[in-house]
């Protein structure tokens, strides 16, 4: 290179050689930096939903829970509360999740357009059991509440 720029040896050079190893290591280094927030985020937005699931679970109970009593009083088990409960919530984490990956599907199409984007079968997956096993997660707490409830205080609850 210096001499096809005709440089004297004791001239500072006036290019740069770049390796591909330097320009690799940066943008391994920039990916890894923006996974971690994306984790960190993926991770605060699943609990205060989780928190959410709960909470809606919660008011449920305390709303049907002379409901709960006249099943208890007819002879539904601890167990037959229980998996109710936590059905619902796995359900309403479950269509939460499919909204959020439909969602997803639509905002990778459009990002398609300017970059090379891929929607893999493996992340649908994963998402949507992550999706259930945080309605699970979050559901138990009230469930396990509603379980508990004794027949004669909840036909007495108003």
């Amino acid at each position: 290179m210096r001499k096809v720029r005709r440089l004297k040896s004791w001239e500072e050079s006036d290019f740069s050689i770049n390796q591909q190893k330097a320009l690799t290591s940066i943008y391994e280094s920039t990916i890894g930096v923006i996974q971690v927030g994306g984790f960190f985020i993926t991770g605060l937005s699943l609990f205060v939903g989780a928190i959410g699931i709960m909470n809606i679970m919660f008011v449920s109970v305390k709303e049907r829970t002379r409901e709960i009593g006249i099943r208890k009083a007819i002879g539904a088990k601890r167990t037959n509360i229980l998996t109710q409960f936590l059905l619902e919530a796995s359900l309403l984490c479950l269509i939460g999740g499919i909204i959020g990956l439909i969602l997803a599907i639509l905002l990778s199409y459009v990002v398609n357009q300017f970059l090379p984007t891929s929607v893999q079968v493996s992340a649908v997956i994963l998402a949507i059991l992550i999706s259930v096993l945080t309605g699970m997660i979050s559901g138990f707490a009230p469930a396990y509440t509603a379980s508990k409830l004794d027949p004669v205080e909840a036909l007495r609850y108003e």
